[in-house]
């Protein structure tokens, strides 16, 4: 987002958006790389000063976003990975799809030539069927990528993510069959469990050798993500003070967007390089010999 921005609200009163990095001397994203390496150590002084990482976002960042509970992915800032994102036209565009009726979701995105994944643009449903949101999807796809050559890749839930009703499991498969019918074929993988997603999308934010995130975002043309990734998806306090294993996933439509996400980086991973931390890559692994004390049982270690 530009770090010094004018605008008229609505109700005509002028408003401005003055961020730190307006000044080039706290610009970590600077072209010189001396003053970009000295922002960078003056934002992180700055960082650690404040305990609660929310207090820094609502401070420094202007992330009206930020609540209560914790934030999933701690790491995001809008200085590394917010920025204009142009998608571009012989590139095959993904589109990760997360149903629903409430709050349908659709993420477009790209893996750009220097290995990033980019999400150029969003579309967020409410109150519609799979029928009318895919319709609405196909309208939109055809304004922004008009005779796109290279085509679209699409993704969706994989099946056997968390235990579901069998009532559940045939309206995820008139999900994907209305999509069929309309001509798009959505894929997904199995065995890939909330928390696998996560870990990747963790892996995503983390900065590269070249100083930039495997993850970028437009700001303007995805607000409903990045509002997400800034505050808006959290880990919930119970009332005693902990903190919930899970995220909160009842919050419309900012916990839809991410389950979109998880989807597509679970569908892009192997191209962006990234690494699927599982237990079930154990199985594979050679099981120690076994110590054998008296009449064949096996020792306790």
């Amino acid at each position: 987002m530009d770090p010094f921005l004018v605008t008229r609200n609505p109700m005509g009163i002028l408003a401005v958006r003055l961020h730190y990095r307006a000044d080039p001397d706290k610009d970590p994203l600077s072209a010189d790389p001396e003053q970009a390496e000295r922002a960078a150590a003056w934002l992180h002084a700055q960082r650690i000063a404040y305990p609660d990482p929310n207090d820094f976002e609502r401070e420094f960042e202007i992330n009206w976003q930020a609540g209560h509970g914790h934030r999933v992915f701690p790491q995001f800032s809008e200085s590394y990975h917010v920025r204009p994102v142009r998608l571009l036209t012989r590139k095959v565009v993904y589109r990760a799809w997360d149903f629903g009726f409430h709050a349908p979701v659709c993420l477009f995105a790209q893996v750009d030539p220097e290995g990033r994944l980019v999400l150029g643009h969003e579309i967020v449903g409410s109150q519609q069927t799979t029928r009318d949101f895919a319709q609405a999807v196909i309208r939109r796809s055809g304004e922004w990528f008009p005779n796109h050559a290279a085509g679209f890749e699409d993704c969706c839930d994989p099946a056997g993510q968390q235990i579901k009703s069998m009532e559940s499991e045939r309206n995820e498969r008139r999900d994907t069959e209305i999509l069929a019918g309309l001509g798009i074929h959505a894929t997904y993988e199995y065995g890939w469990s909330r928390k696998d997603g996560r870990t990747l999308v963790h892996q995503c934010l983390a900065l590269r050798a070249d100083s930039t995130p495997a993850l970028i975002v437009d700001g303007t043309t995805c607000p409903t993500l990045t509002q997400a990734f800034l505050g808006r998806y959290v880990f919930p306090e119970t009332k005693d003070g902990r903190v919930k294993d899970e995220p909160d996933d009842d919050t419309h439509p900012w916990a839809d967007v991410m389950a979109a996400l998880r989807y597509l980086v679970t569908h892009t991973y192997r191209k962006l390089g990234l690494i699927r931390f599982s237990p079930a890559s154990t199985f594979m692994l050679p099981k120690p010999a076994p110590t054998y004390q008296g009449y064949g049982t096996p020792r306790r270690g």
